[in-house]
């Protein structure tokens, strides 16, 4: 029982390694590949205009999928969805049938598989069917997740970078430039370092250059981003472009603000470190402890009771 013991835990240290080595090789190459980037002078999105994804037609299969999504004609014409899909990053006209297609494809795929697999293990037919639903509904719901998980990683990228961009925006308007051209300015400089705040900079200046008021782009920043820093930020730039006061003065205490925003949001996520590490040492690190202490003589205890026995 020992030796099996430690030989599991053994291979769990090596896939712990394996794992670990694993990201800090990618880590590196990818490190390497933006220095590299930014030696050679290349950033990325160039000065002349870039074809965006959206402007690219579906491929065959996706065109597919979307038709799918014609089975849930509720969710094709929500504009709560529409947003949703929006802040996670996706903008074509299509996202709707997508993502209502995705579901039914999901469901279809994994109750399919969950039926074969019970039909080859000779189940009855009732688990079969149980198995099917219980399939088909976590497949349903795997879309759901994925755009849930993509809204907070583009959240949290654009919480991180915006004070750093703001910094840069201060910059550029004290050095004479307008708050148009201080957009633009920022938005291509920051590609590298926070390409998601970006690619919304830039919409925001191609929104102005197609005739939206300055006003109500910011706004459409602000919900795109589903920020509240983003939110405070465009009532900032309103307020001061409506009062005419110093929008220098303005960037920079708002960007002073975000940074200790962010200071008292990591001081609060590490005082709470201490909480969520109670359920790995009680569930992953005690009991192992114990085994190693107690295991010795346990078989020990095993052992005298049956030579006296």
């Amino acid at each position: 029982m020992t030796s099996w013991l430690v030989s599991l835990l053994a291979a769990g240290a090596v896939f712990l390694a394996v794992l670990g080595a694993r990201s800090l090789y990618q880590s590196r190459i990818q490190v390497g590949r933006r220095l590299g980037e930014i030696r050679d002078g290349r950033t990325a999105r160039s000065e002349e205009a870039v074809p965006r994804l959206t402007d690219r037609p579906l491929p065959a299969l996706l065109q597919a999928v979307a038709f799918l999504g014609w089975v849930l004609p509720h969710l094709m014409a929500s504009e709560t969805l529409e947003w949703d899909l929006t802040q996670a990053g996706y903008r074509r006209r299509e996202a709707r049938g997508l993502f209502a297609g995705s579901k039914v494809l999901a469901a279809l795929l994994l109750g399919v598989v969950a039926l074969v697999v019970g039909s080859s293990l000779h189940w009855r037919q009732s688990q079969v069917v149980v198995l099917g639903l219980v399939w088909a509904l976590l497949g349903f719901f795997v879309p759901d997740l994925w755009v849930t998980n993509r809204r907070a990683h583009r959240r949290e990228a654009i919480m991180l970078a915006l004070p750093d961009a703001l910094d840069l925006m201060v910059i550029c308007v004290e050095a004479g430039q307008g708050l148009n051209a201080a957009i633009l300015k920022v938005g291509r400089e920051i590609s590298l370092y926070a390409p998601i705040l970006s690619e919304e900079l830039q919409l925001v200046n191609d929104e102005i250059r197609i005739g939206l008021s300055r006003m109500q782009a910011l706004r459409n920043f602000a919900a795109r981003s589903g920020v509240e820093e983003a939110r405070a930020l465009a009532a900032v730039l309103i307020q001061s472009d409506r009062l005419g006061t110093s929008i220098a003065k303005a960037l920079r205490v708002h960007a002073q603000s975000l940074r200790t925003r962010r200071r008292q949001r990591a001081e609060e996520t590490a005082r709470k470190t201490a909480v969520k590490l109670v359920f790995p040492l009680v569930l992953c690190i005690f009991p192992e402890l114990l085994i190693v202490i107690l295991a010795p003589a346990m078989i020990q205890l095993i052992r005298v009771l049956s030579e006296s026995a």
